[in-house]
């Protein structure tokens, strides 16, 4: 795995794996937060996983806000991914560590999404004050992560310090729930 080509192999699935779980994992938050499915990036998003997302629509049918078909195929993709990185690697892993790696990836990544969704949405506010169509789409994503913060902590001058104390309670929760789960799945293959 070495050479140049193998490198540039295993980017190229990396970045395409990428993608493809951030757009799903961007249709699970869409879906969740009510988002206007009129939205041109709303769209484009259902458009694009409808195809990943029908076979286990069978399965997960949608009910209410939670698409879990998204997360589902989210999770298979992740896992596939982790079985190739072994199998490019000479390495045999187990079902139980595909299993945790693939979950606690795909967890990281929706918390990631979260985290850089209310930075955007933070810089927006200053930016583009006021009810922009283009930009009310950041705001439909981060209004049910931040409303229990904003409904605790009090507006400060007329800054809302909610956006920092919800990234403070991501980064936390990524470190000590999702890293010892990480940390547990590393022991597996030790």
């Amino acid at each position: 795995m070495d050479a140049p080509i193998g490198q540039g192999g295993l980017f190229l699935l990396q970045f395409v794996t990428g993608i493809v779980i951030f757009m799903l994992m961007l249709r699970f938050l869409l879906r969740a937060t009510h988002a206007d499915w009129r939205h041109p990036i709303v769209a484009f998003t259902a458009k694009v996983t409808n195809p990943l997302c029908a076979p286990l629509n069978t399965v997960l049918p949608l009910k209410g806000r939670w698409d879990w078909s998204a997360l589902g195929s989210a999770v298979i993709i992740q896992a596939l991914f982790v079985i190739a990185i072994g199998y490019l690697t000479g390495r045999d892993f187990g079902a139980a560590f595909i299993a945790l790696s693939a979950s606690t990836e795909i967890i990281n990544q929706l918390l990631d999404m979260l985290f850089w969704l209310i930075i955007i949405q933070a810089i927006l506010s200053w930016i583009s004050p006021g009810n922009n169509p283009n930009t009310a789409i950041f705001d439909q994503l981060t209004r049910p992560i931040l409303a229990p913060f904003q409904r605790v902590i009090p507006l400060v001058g007329g800054i809302d310090l909610s956006p920092i104390a919800a990234i403070l309670a991501i980064k936390l929760f990524q470190i000590v729930v999702v890293g010892s789960i990480v940390g547990i799945a590393q022991n597996m293959i030790s």
